[in-house]
């Protein structure tokens, strides 16, 4: 078996003696704060709740709209590849191919 180094014996020996921390305990007054705030708190309306999901969901549409039509704008309008043959392409099966 393997024997404990008697600096690890001394050390155990000191944490047995030591004394036990201090509970910890609430400040002065803070159960009567925490009741008052609940007692204080006026109920939630059901309706507020159904009110901000959906104006909140409409924001995000909205946002989600936006960033689209920027992305869109920014392809339309952004330089052009030189090897972008679309334009002949469309003249091509319009005009040319019956």
């Amino acid at each position: 078996m393997n024997q404990i180094p008697p600096e690890l014996k001394r050390l155990l020996h000191w944490a047995r003696q030591a004394p036990a921390p201090p509970a910890d305990q609430a400040p002065f007054g803070f159960s009567r704060r925490v009741v008052n705030i609940w007692l204080t708190e006026r109920p939630v309306d059901p309706l507020w709740i159904w009110q901000r999901a959906i104006w909140n969901s409409g924001c995000a549409a909205a946002l989600v709209i936006l960033l689209g039509l920027a992305v869109l704008t920014i392809q339309r309008f952004g330089h052009k590849s030189p090897y972008d043959v679309s334009p002949a392409y469309e003249l091509v099966s319009t005009e040319l191919v019956p």
